[in-house]
């Protein structure tokens, strides 16, 4: 439409362009001794509105220098200003489209992209597959060490007694936290994408391997829980999970299927932690009690198994434990409200966990009646290959696998993106598939039940400076040098003193606040998180995550498959056609129906689609002082369709036509016009009838209706198209 060139005139140039204002419009260069751009115009654009600005290039040099320059932006203004009145239609682009086509498109798409595999070094290859050769590269060791080993050893600190806490959770021996929390973490530096994310043993996938193995094992009638058979099988099929835990990561990984947690609405998401934080809770509260408790991932189960045996109450435990406990919501408040004690967050658990067993020495309360951890063995994590076969029962293992994949992954990315936002860069959620496979695979060579990110650890790790995945490296070989010189140290650890460091780690994930939002902002995700929370505590924590998935396809597809149709008038003064219930006050015009679909048309959608804009086409004959002559269909906010919806277009079409009605389409993107060109709708319902904007559209077809009422009312399409070709269209 118009160039911006720079250039530079003089003051007999000035004359020429005032006697000539239609060829272009120039600026001197003589303002502020500065050059300025042209905008060239065609000779039938409108210039009406830069009589302002040819004037300032009149009048003399000095004038000149005593006002303000005129910007380019202003310029750029004005023209559109004027330009816009022009209102020139402009021809949707008519793309040819070909099965064959197609196809060779496909086949070169893919033969460049083998064609870019074999140009790349194996040093390149390198980097791709694992992200620690880049970012090793980069490292400033100078700068950036001294602030990862702090934040390696911060964490260092603190998953020793988390990780123990969190076997016993699993109903694992405790050297098995401790055995996760070495080669996970240094394969995930090795493979993940997140520079801060601390990965290791967590609650929730604790309490679903308890839960699930505990369930699975029951059908065994040979094993008999608390004999050293049935908890070697246990760990057997625990290193058997995590081995197919870090398989099914990869292989999603490398499919990209790093979208997956995207249909896990937050409320849901909300609902589920909120709820499996209180079975976690409660399922802790029988070491505090000081007795054997049922396993149960019920909430009411657990109250009845608690109170069943509360004659076995033991006051020391409970004493020792809640003492524990305090502490440690005392250290998260004060240095979430204090920068003085911003690292007693991080050192609780070891301080706490180092007076218990100070205080269990010195007094002896082992032999009064507080339960320790007892033998941990020394060294490190024996090799474990030979646990990944045979594996029993494992069809049965898929629905328990398949959950600890998804809320593994569904924990971890959250607090990865987040961290990266406020870190600004980038995650790639394909790649942290990869990173957490590669964690579980490594983990279940080296006795490790399934890890994944932890909200508490990344969020200290990030605080303490942590700039890469050397504080990772840090962290495993600070746990590493725990095994082999330090196991003896533990050994006196108080159980009640671990479950305190559960519960204390579980108590902010309790969201009953995001409930409260919920029911203030949109009562619908407060139903969504009322069923994914109860349904957890109620049925199980698989069964509880299977619901609270369902209900989050369930929303996704009830709001794909009704999107919404709007009725659409002109606002006034504008070209801007807008949703009429909106705006009440915005134009609409006899004979002409305007819809607008917001949302993709496939096959689940398509009657609903139909039944509403028939409705909408039939309400516009009502309100219309004539019958509607022309539908227009704004496709706009249409993303995609399939051949169910062209099926239906084709349809309304006909039924249209035979009714002496047209079908008009608008604004329709690349894929939609490639689709209507294939399925022959485009050609069907006529080229000239697919415009690039509503307005287009709409002067279209009330210029046709005035031709219609000047000429007299053609029924030959052909004799209209002659009609419309011989009569100014503006």
């Amino acid at each position: 439409m118009y160039d911006l060139l720079a250039n530079e005139e003089g003051p007999s140039e000035k004359k020429t362009r005032k006697s000539r204002p239609r060829d272009s419009l120039s600026l001197s260069s003589s303002l502020h001794g500065r050059t300025t751009r042209n905008i060239h115009m065609d000779e039938d654009d409108s210039y009406s509105s830069t009589v302002g600005l040819l004037a300032v290039a009149s009048v003399s040099p000095d004038s000149l220098r005593k006002r303000p320059l005129v910007s380019s932006h202003r310029r750029a203004l004005e023209f559109i200003r004027t330009d816009a009145l022009a209102h020139r239609r402009h021809a949707v682009p008519h793309m040819q489209f070909d099965l064959q086509s197609e196809r060779r498109s496909l086949r070169r798409v893919i033969g460049d992209f083998l064609c870019s595999g074999k140009d790349r070094s194996i040093a390149e290859w390198c980097e791709v597959v694992t992200p620690i050769v880049s970012w090793l590269k980069a490292y400033d060791f100078r700068s950036n060490f001294i602030t990862d080993l702090v934040a390696g050893l911060t964490v260092g600190i603190m998953i020793i007694p988390q990780s123990m806490s969190y076997a016993k959770l699993a109903g694992l021996p405790v050297e098995y936290g401790l055995y996760s929390a070495v080669f996970p973490i240094y394969a995930y530096a090795c493979f993940g994408s997140s520079r801060q994310l601390a990965v290791g043993p967590v609650a929730i996938i604790s309490l679903l391997l308890s839960s699930g193995l505990s369930s699975l094992l029951e059908e065994y009638p040979d094993l008999s829980p608390g004999t050293p058979e049935y908890q070697a099988t246990y760990n057997q099929i625990a290193v058997q999970i995590s081995f197919l835990v870090g398989i099914t990561y990869i292989v999603l990984g490398i499919c990209r299927m790093g979208f997956v947690t995207n249909f896990l609405s937050h409320a849901v998401i909300s609902g589920f932690t909120t709820g499996a934080a209180v079975i976690i809770g409660m399922s802790q509260v029988k070491y505090l009690l000081g007795y054997d408790v049922e396993r149960s991932d019920r909430f009411h189960e657990l109250i009845f198994n608690l109170l069943k045996n509360i004659d076995n109450f033991n006051w020391r435990t409970f004493l020792f434990g809640s003492v524990g406990i305090c502490f440690l919501l005392f250290a998260k408040t004060a240095s979430a409200k204090s920068p003085r004690f911003q690292k007693l967050r991080a050192v609780g658990p070891l301080i706490v966990s180092i007076i218990a067993i100070i205080l269990t020495s010195a007094f002896d309360l082992e032999n009064k009646g507080i339960p320790v951890v007892g033998q941990i063995p020394g060294g490190l994590p024996p090799f474990t290959i030979s646990y990944w076969t045979p594996v029993k029962e494992a069809s049965k293992l898929i629905p328990l696998v398949s959950t600890i994949t998804l809320v593994g992954f569904m924990e971890s990315i959250a607090i990865a993106k987040r961290l990266a936002f406020s870190h600004k860069y980038e995650i790639d959620s394909s790649q942290e598939l990869i990173g957490l496979g590669m964690s579980n695979l490594m983990g279940g060579m080296f006795s490790s039940y399934p890890v994944t990110g932890s909200f508490s650890r990344s969020a200290v790790n990030n605080d303490s400076g942590a700039q890469s995945g050397m504080s990772g490296i840090v962290t495993a070989t600070l746990v590493s040098l725990v095994l082999l010189f330090l196991t003896k140290l533990f050994e006196k650890m108080p159980l009640c003193i671990l479950a305190s460091i559960v519960i204390s780690g579980v108590v902010s994930l309790v969201d009953f606040e995001e409930a409260l939002r919920l029911w203030t902002v949109h009562r619908s995700d407060f139903n969504v998180w009322l069923i994914a929370c109860f349904g957890t505590l109620f049925l199980g924590v698989e069964l509880g995550l299977a619901i609270a998935v369902a209900v989050s396809l369930l929303v996704v597809i009830y709001q794909s498959a009704y999107p919404h149709i709007t009725l659409l008038g002109r606002l006034p003064g504008t070209c801007a056609y807008i949703n009429i219930k909106q705006y009440p006050e915005a134009d609409h015009y006899n004979g002409v129906v305007l819809i607008r679909i917001e949302g993709s048309l496939y096959f689940a959608n398509t009657e609903h689609v139909r039944e509403k804009i028939m409705q909408h086409f039939q309400e516009g004959n009502i309100e219309s002082e004539t019958q509607s002559r022309y539908l227009v269909l704004d496709f706009s906010s249409v993303a995609h369709i399939d051949t169910s919806a062209l099926c239906i277009l084709e349809k309304t079409f006909d039924n249209l036509r035979s009714r002496g009605q047209r079908i008009v389409f608008t604004n329709p993107n690349q894929d939609v016009m490639r689709m209507l060109f294939i399925g022959g709708l485009a050609d069907k319902i006529g080229r000239d009838h697919i415009f690039a904007s509503t307005h287009d559209a709409v002067t279209y077809c009330l210029h046709e209706m005035d031709c219609e009422v000047t000429v007299g009312f053609v029924n030959d399409d052909s004799e209209a198209a002659d009609i419309s070709e011989n009569t100014l269209f503006s």
